[in-house]
């Protein structure tokens, strides 16, 4: 018997892990094991992925389930825990949806199964540690209460250009710019001027019983000691053993209990070194968004905490095809991804960033450094006056891009504005269809309506289904 099922994974009273098991109508799987008759409603559950300007669209994720509870037999589950629990919602054995519980909500005569969005953890601030402010001067290096207490630890992620180290010990000048331990400082500088390296510590014990003669630096992990009062505006370049963009955005992901894709890691890598300084809290979703719309990507999340972090890119024919006698409705909203909806003809990059712009610098600074240093990212742009030409109100976009390297960038630019110059449309179609398709994945559209009679290949882009009228929203880009 065809039917929809529900399984969740809890534990009971005893914290004994148990599996829930929920159907639609009478169904025994495989293994016998037998599933309740309590489905109200399948589901209504929707999806979707961010691609920052590249899609006019914001990022979705939610999803219930309704059981009846009219007889009260599933009032038991009051004193089960199932949040940030697996949940799986199948059809005919074939799992539709894959998520993790929020929360069992309770009514007279129902139960709903809530669904977290599975990007929700990523949404609080990413871990940073504070300060204690328990120095004894001259010893220690958490500050003093009067100075730093509690305020957050600085993070490296990637590399930093010229960014402002915090104090840590007032008597001894050290400074901290990264609590991070893979933290590397390459420079320091006094007002612009480069600082001697005077070597590297072995300890923070030596750190802070060694003190560099003057006009030198010496630094251990994240941490430098300077010799003398700095004159002025004290700046650091620094940078983690692996400051590539794959090996961040996966440190980035592990840390709050996912993981990167393989073959994205290894693509991000290829862009190089990525600037990212935390002196504040960020959310982490924040922090893989900024990489994402870098390098004209896009952020998902798959079943199994598994991020997505890919080049979003033109679609491909595909066999799996939504056809005209499945549709219901369809509407085509843009034909272009600019602003009102029309190919764009201008992209500009922000790129190799700098923490502080400085005019406080020695007049012996070059003049290249202090042009460098008054200005706090570097500019690339990639335009088609064609697209203009034929569209006099074209879009434009501009993204804040973390990538260091200038070439890669202008590469970024000149294939952001090679995919979104052409038209690209914007597509929601009401399907009587159950199977879902895979977010970011290709699908063809085949219907004669708007042109697509001979097909035209989309991606998916998000999806709202109704599990219980078979109806399945989707939206669609191509």
């Amino acid at each position: 018997m065809t039917t929809w099922t529900l399984t969740i994974q809890a534990l009971d009273e005893e914290n004994t892990p148990q599996t829930l098991r929920f159907s639609q109508g009478i169904y025994l799987d495989a293994d016998d094991n037998f599933y309740d008759p309590r489905i109200l409603q399948p589901g209504l559950y929707e999806a979707g992925l961010y691609a920052g300007q590249l899609l006019q669209q914001s990022r979705s994720g939610y999803g219930e389930t309704t059981l009846v509870n009219a007889d009260g037999g599933l009032d038991y589950l009051a004193d089960y825990a199932v949040d940030g629990r697996e949940m799986v919602l199948a059809f005919d054995g074939v799992p539709q949806v894959t998520g993790t519980v929020a929360r069992l909500a309770f009514s007279d005569t129902e139960v709903s199964v809530v669904l977290r969005d599975p990007l929700e953890p990523l949404r609080s601030p990413h871990p940073m540690e504070t300060y204690a402010g328990d120095n004894v001067l001259p010893n220690g290096l958490e500050g003093t209460k009067d100075d730093i207490a509690g305020e957050p630890k600085p993070l490296v992620f990637g590399e930093v250009r010229n960014a402002q180290p915090v104090q840590v010990n007032t008597a001894l000048l050290i400074y901290q710019v990264s609590s991070l331990s893979d933290c590397t400082v390459t420079a320091v500088y006094d007002r612009g001027v480069a600082l001697d390296n005077g070597g590297t510590y072995t300890s923070l014990a030596q750190l802070q019983s060694t003190a560099p003669t003057p006009g030198e630096f010496r630094a251990y992990q994240g941490y430098i000691r300077i010799g003398v009062n700095a004159t002025g505006t004290l700046t650091v370049d620094a940078e983690q053993s692996d400051p590539r963009a794959g090996a961040v955005a996966q440190s980035l992901a592990v840390a709050r209990g996912y993981t990167l894709h393989e073959g994205d890691v290894a693509t991000l890598n290829n862009y190089g070194a990525v600037r990212l300084y935390l002196t504040t809290e960020t959310n982490t979703l924040e922090l893989l968004d900024r990489i994402a719309e870098s390098i004209g990507g896009f952020l998902t999340v798959q079943p199994g905490q598994q991020l997505r972090l890919g080049i979003w890119e033109a679609p491909e024919p595909t066999a799996d095809a939504i056809r005209d006698y499945a549709i219901e409705t369809i509407s085509r909203s843009a034909t272009g991804s600019g602003e009102g909806g029309l190919p764009v003809w201008r992209v500009t990059l922000e790129c190799d960033r700098i923490e502080t712009v400085q005019p406080d610098l020695e007049s012996n600074v070059s003049e290249a450094r202090r042009a460098r240093l008054g200005q706090q990212t570097r500019r690339v742009v990639a335009t088609d006056q064609s697209v203009r030409d034929r569209h006099p109100l074209a879009g434009e976009i501009t993204i804040k891009s973390v990538l260091a390297s200038y070439p890669q960038s202008q590469t970024v630019a000149e294939r952001i504005l090679a995919l979104l110059s052409v038209r690209r449309d914007t597509v929601n179609v009401e399907a009587m269809e159950a199977l879902l398709p895979t977010v970011s994945g290709n699908l063809t559209l085949i219907t004669p309506r708007h042109g697509y009679g001979a097909g035209r290949a989309m991606r998916v882009t998000g999806y709202r289904l109704n599990a219980q009228t078979d109806e399945l929203s989707l939206k669609l880009w191509g």
